[in-house]
């Protein structure tokens, strides 16, 4: 019969930093609330959580916008409220995210950090979220300690200063797990209506939360099963969750009424529309996860890798002793994969960073696991475990908070650094030019009348009329799917003069320069050719 977990009130013994393996019980679903309930909240600890992660969202929060964020200011939150909620024109639309922006800017003026506010305000939610699932599932000192990483995580605080729902969809992702959990562990009705709330407004704040709660579901298929085998008296306490997963459907149903024929149009009626790109391939996607978590893991790859290998100790260890919890974490990561796949979408790493919060989890699990077992091969345990666990802990966190300056130092993308640089260098009668996905920007937001090139004749037109031609382009990923001859073109006939980065992967701005002006020593970083970057 499957098993909730409950970690039992401790005390205070509960105080200690490490995890007492032998301090925890298998109790019967119906059982576990009373228990978890017992365990002192640390309203202290969890408030001055709170305010280190909102003050560490605020830093920096002004910087320039990026793609993705420009698009959400253009085609969402500047609109009318009533063509907000009755458009649904591109996946970039997160709907509910794109209400609250609105709202924030019409309340604080167009402003980069009034955009994003919303993003924000769910991120600094998070941290109690994640406090107050992990109270659940593991001991009141592990949970308080993920939130805790997850307050100073180098991943987190980037999403939560983008101006858009990833932050939110994580917040309702923990938000719906505890109702869940609440909701199989008792009848009560607030649960199950909690749960079908906080997952509806998940699908609002972002599609891909439907396979959340389509991992729910399998969970919730196995539980039903497994009691009906056991003939446990406690089967009829599923029955309510049910109503839990109806509600979620109603309330998305009527949530996205306005844009139903637009949200089926732009994502199964999109499939095959798109030109395929390294973004579909899974090996791209692990990769530019791993990247992403390097950047954020102070020590580099082989750090990682021992994180990667302490993490999966947690996993394990949550998956011997609570498979509620485990499932949680893992199916909506698998159903998220599967369908992406079977759409043949791009696989964005960040469809998946709703996992977070679990992953810590599963990483401090792993880490209280292993102090246990240094702590007995060096001949003791009790204090020496403890000393231990809190000393991993203390590592993780500075390991965490190292990396943040890199987020506050530079924009994710740089625009305005590109945009300077040319119409500083450019001489009378040299032409500017534009390719891919970076010139709505120029156009649209910062007023620059810059041409976009679409085509090989375009461009070839463009380099035999003027002498020399600036090139401007962002994501070569994108610029090599999409327009393949002009990509050619750009390798051939044009010389990198300088790459502005960011904290965007694969978001550096990149200006060329037509390489008949080579010789005319265009001032910037050393020219080269443009096999040579990481395009």
């Amino acid at each position: 019969m499957p098993q909730v977990i409950a970690a039992p009130a401790r005390g205070e013994e509960d105080l200690r930093l490490h995890r007492d393996s032998s301090a925890r019980q298998a109790i019967e679903p119906g059982s576990a609330h009373a228990d978890y309930v017992a365990q002192p909240i640390a309203w202290g600890w969890l408030a001055g959580l709170t305010v280190l992660a909102a003050v560490l969202r605020a830093i920096a929060l002004n910087q320039q916008l990026w793609f993705d964020e420009i698009v959400t200011l253009l085609d969402s939150a500047r609109r009318p409220l009533s063509r907000i909620l009755t458009t649904y024109d591109t996946q970039n639309q997160h709907m509910l995210y794109s209400i609250l922006a609105h709202g924030s800017i019409r309340l604080f003026g167009e402003h980069a950090w009034a955009l994003r506010l919303p993003a924000v305000i769910f991120g600094v939610a998070c941290v109690p979220a994640l406090y107050f699932f992990g109270r659940l599932v593991t001991t009141n000192r592990e949970a308080l300690a993920a939130s805790a990483l997850l307050a100073v995580n180098y991943q987190h605080v980037w999403f939560s200063q983008n101006a858009r729902g990833y932050t939110g969809m994580l917040f309702w992702t923990l938000v719906a797990s505890i109702f869940f959990l609440r909701s199989v562990n008792g009848a009560r009705t607030r649960d199950w209506v909690c749960y079908g709330v906080a997952a509806a407004l998940g699908i609002y704040t972002h599609l891909m939360a439907a396979f959340v709660v389509a991992g729910h579901a399998v969970i919730y298929l196995w539980l039903v099963l497994s009691r009906t085998r056991g003939a446990s008296r406690n089967r009829a306490t599923l029955l309510p969750l049910l109503y839990g997963f109806a509600l979620c459907a109603a309330a998305s149903l009527l949530l996205y009424a306005p844009v139903l024929s637009h949200v089926f149009a732009r994502t199964i009626g999109a499939q095959g529309r798109t030109a395929p790109s390294d973004w579909s391939s899974p090996v791209w996607a692990l990769r530019e996860m791993v990247h992403g978590l390097s950047a954020g893991a102070s020590g580099g790859l082989i750090v990682l890798l021992i994180a990667g290998l302490v993490l999966l100790s947690g996993l394990i260890s949550y998956a011997r002793e609570n498979p509620i919890a485990a499932g949680l974490a893992v199916l909506p990561g698998l159903a998220t994969a599967a369908a992406v796949l079977a759409a043949r979408h791009n696989l964005w790493p960040r469809f998946f960073f709703f996992e977070i919060g679990f992953g810590l989890l599963f990483l401090l699990r792993g880490a209280m696991l292993w102090s246990e077992t240094g702590a007995k091969i060096l001949g003791g345990e009790g204090k020496l475990a403890s000393r231990l666990s809190a000393a991993v802990i203390l590592l993780m966190l500075c390991a965490s908070v190292i990396p943040l300056r890199a987020a506050y130092s530079r924009p994710k993308q740089d625009y305005l650094g590109a945009m300077r640089f040319v119409e500083e260098q450019r001489r009378p009668g040299e032409a500017i030019v534009t390719v891919g996905v970076v010139t709505s920007p120029y156009q649209r937001y910062y007023g620059r009348s810059w041409p976009l090139v679409e085509t090989e004749a375009q461009l070839n037109a463009a380099l035999a009329g003027h002498d020399p031609v600036w090139l401007i382009y962002t994501m070569p990923v994108s610029v090599r799917a999409q327009s393949p001859e002009i990509w050619n073109t750009i390798q051939t006939q044009f010389t990198m003069v300088r790459v502005f980065p960011g904290t965007l992967a694969g978001g550096e701005i990149y200006v060329c320069k037509s390489r008949s002006a080579e010789n005319e020593g265009a001032p910037g970083q050393g020219r080269k050719s443009l096999g040579e970057n990481n395009a």
